[in-house]
């Protein structure tokens, strides 16, 4: 008897402490326009089972609200303790104070180690004297080809030692209009301009944090300009977020694309051809060498208002976690930013006709710059319209390039606008 009044104590004992365990439960709000991924790749529910005494409430934001209703939420003093705010948010809020910087956390942190991850991470930092982020993934830009349409005109394969030049003859060469094949599909992906620009030799974004555009973007709107009208890259069309009423490349119209690199996932379906990928070429002026690839990403931050930031970096530092970081790399098809995760494969899609050359990626991240996403976006979309304008011959390069400079001085004020200069290696 006593034996089971003994049993009997230890369960209610047991019983009461995992009652008091879930009642002393923290609970971290996050906030992200991403839906949660189902499982086995929920990177929520798995942070939860490993760390039982926190609890995250999520609330999904659809993307074409998200930066209008954390703003929303930032002014009303309710914004989450977790956020992920794209690149110019989280410069905007920094500023503002709405989120804390992540030094003190990253340096006691036995997870995240800042070498650890692309040099555009550290480059942000430099740049911003503060880590007010850590990315939760990343994305960039390919050059896609048709290695069908290369073998049958006997052009070898982009790799990571071709040059603009090798990029404009492989496009004339494959160029066949009888056959309706372009040697290049039209730019459709807005970043894909500030990557050749960065490419010709305009930083987008200098040292000192300005908008610097100038004689290497006109040289390169001259340049793409001719080609088009030659009919060897195609007019601009219907436009979207990379992809196109008609996509020239995945319909095995144009031997080659520059598009995001997302856009593998929608390849990777293709049957009709063989296909890879390439990083960005190279501009050579007399013997120098530049390559410039174009980065997007969100970051994670802590709000500056929280009433639990050591719990809220817990989540952040688990999400930054091998575990996080394969879970969120296999659930959407994006790198991590971590080179040790990356390193593991865990973002590579592979279709039946590609791809195969995951070292692009590599020579892409290397490479990386925020560039453009750091600024305003109503500023780049607009120049993206002017570029498209050049394209269809109702605007010169020059003028594009000057009403550019004009706009970002008007959003940007003076000082933070680098002054024209001319195409100068």
């Amino acid at each position: 008897m006593r034996r089971s009044k003994c049993v009997l104590g230890i369960i209610v004992a047991f019983c009461l402490t995992g009652f008091a365990a879930l009642s002393e439960q923290i609970t971290i709000k996050y906030v992200h326009w991403n839906a949660l991924p189902e499982d086995p790749y929920n990177y929520v529910e798995a942070f939860e089972q490993q760390y039982p005494q926190y609890k995250i409430d999520f609330t999904l934001i659809p993307e074409a609200e998200y930066p209008a209703a954390l703003r929303q939420m930032a002014r009303t003093g309710t914004l989450p303790d977790v956020l992920c705010l794209w690149e110019h948010d989280m410069l905007e809020f920094a500023e503002a104070g709405y989120i804390i910087p992540l030094d003190q956390y990253v340096a006691k942190s036995e997870v995240v180690n800042l070498e650890d991850f692309i040099p555009a991470v550290r480059s942000l930092v430099k740049l911003q004297k503060r880590l007010y982020g850590l990315p939760w993934c990343y994305a960039t830009h390919f050059l896609y080809y048709n290695k069908d349409l290369f073998d049958k005109v006997g052009v070898p394969y982009p790799d990571d030692t071709w040059t603009w030049q090798n990029f404009v003859d492989a496009a004339r060469a494959l160029t066949d209009p009888e056959a309706g094949i372009y040697g290049c599909d039209a730019i459709v992906f807005h970043g894909i301009w500030f990557d050749l620009i960065g490419t010709f030799g305009d930083p987008i974004i200098d040292e000192q944090g300005r908008f610097a555009i100038g004689g290497c973007a006109e040289k390169l709107l001259k340049e793409l300009y001719q080609l088009t009208k030659e009919g060897v890259i195609a007019k601009p069309a219907a436009l979207a977020m990379g992809a196109t009423a008609v996509d020239l490349f995945a319909a095995g119209k144009a031997a080659m694309a520059f598009n995001g690199s997302w856009m593998v996932s929608q390849y990777k379906d293709i049957t009709d051809f063989a296909w890879d990928i390439a990083p960005n070429p190279l501009m050579v002026y007399d013997g120098y060498a530049r390559r410039y690839a174009g980065l997007h990403t969100g970051f994670f931050a802590i709000n500056a208002k929280s009433k639990v930031k050591d719990a809220a970096w817990k989540f952040i530092e688990f999400c930054l976690s091998q575990e996080g970081q394969r879970l969120i790399s296999e659930a959407y098809a994006n790198p991590s930013a971590r080179f040790s995760v990356m390193e593991r494969g865990y973002h590579e899609v592979r279709g039946p006709k590609g791809p195969t050359n995951w070292e692009a990626l590599w020579i892409q991240a290397k490479h990386g710059h925020w560039g453009y996403t750091l600024l305003p976006p109503k500023l780049w979309m607009d120049t993206v319209e002017d570029f498209y304008s050049v394209m269809l011959g109702q605007l010169s390069p020059s003028e594009a390039v000057q009403r550019a400079i004009a706009r970002a001085q008007d959003v940007l004020g003076p000082d933070k606008v680098a002054p024209y200069t001319p195409c100068v290696p």
